[in-house]
C-alpha cells in the first residue's frame, strides 16, 4: 500500500477513489482488499494556533457488515516524517550541514533554531540505526564508498558517504525523495 504522496491534495484524490483501488490496497494484517474507510486528516501543529494537514487516516473497517481487523493507518505528504516535530526540510539541513565539516551541535542549532544540542545526537543514532537501509536504497556496499571523510567521530565517518550519495542522487530533499520512493520513513 501507498503510505506517502507527493502532496496532500493527491491524498485527497486517493482517498476519494478507495473504490477505483480496491485491488490494489491491501490490509498487511488481515489481507483483504475491499474494507478501507477513509478516516480523517493527521495535522502538525505549527504554533499555538496554526495546524496544518500532513495526512490522512485510513480504517480497516470491522463495522456495518464489513470483514475488515479494525486497524488503522496513515498516509503522509513525503515532504513530513512521522512521529517527528521537524519535517524533511529541517533534517535536509542538519545533514547538509554535517557535509559542510559543521559540529554536530552547530549543525542542529542551524536546523532547528534551538541551543539545546541532546537531540542532535539522537538524531544522528536515528541516521546510524537506518544506515543499512540507505545503503540497500543506494544500492552500494559500505566498501565501494571510498570517499574519506575527517571526522571527530566514528558515527559520522560511517554516515558522511552515505549521507553524499543520498543527497547527490535526490532531485530535491532526499528525506522526501527517499519515503515516496521507498515507501518507508526516513527515521
Amino acid at each position: 500500500m501507498q503510505r506517502f504522496f507527493e502532496d496532500f491534495e493527491s491524498i485527497q484524490q486517493f482517498t476519494l477513489s478507495l473504490d477505483y483501488h480496491q485491488g490494489k490496497l491491501e490490509c498487511m494484517h488481515c489481507l483483504k482488499n475491499d474494507q478501507f474507510v477513509s478516516h480523517g486528516i493527521v495535522f502538525k501543529q505549527r504554533s499555538i494556533d496554526i495546524k496544518t494537514p500532513i495526512g490522512k487516516r485510513l480504517f480497516c473497517s470491522n463495522r456495518y457488515n464489513r470483514s475488515g481487523c479494525g486497524r488503522t493507518f496513515q498516509l503522509y505528504v513525503a515532504s513530513e516524517i512521522p512521529s517527528f516535530q521537524y519535517g524533511a526540510a529541517q533534517l535536509f539541513i542538519f545533514l547538509a550541514s554535517l557535509l559542510t565539516n559543521i559540529t554536530i551541535t552547530q549543525s542542529y542549532q542551524r536546523a532547528t533554531g534551538q541551543f539545546e544540542p541532546r537531540n542532535a545526537w539522537r538524531w544522528l543514532n536515528k541516521l546510524m540505526f537506518k544506515l543499512p537501509d540507505y545503503r540497500s536504497f543506494l544500492k552500494t556496499r559500505a566498501d565501494s564508498l571510498s570517499m574519506c571523510f575527517i571526522s571527530r567521530t566514528k558515527q559520522l565517518q560511517h554516515l558522511l558517504p552515505t549521507l553524499t550519495r543520498l543527497i547527490t542522487k535526490a532531485d530535491g530533499c532526499p528525506c522526501s525523495d527517499y519515503q515516496y520512493t521507498e515507501q518507508k520513513p526516513f527515521f
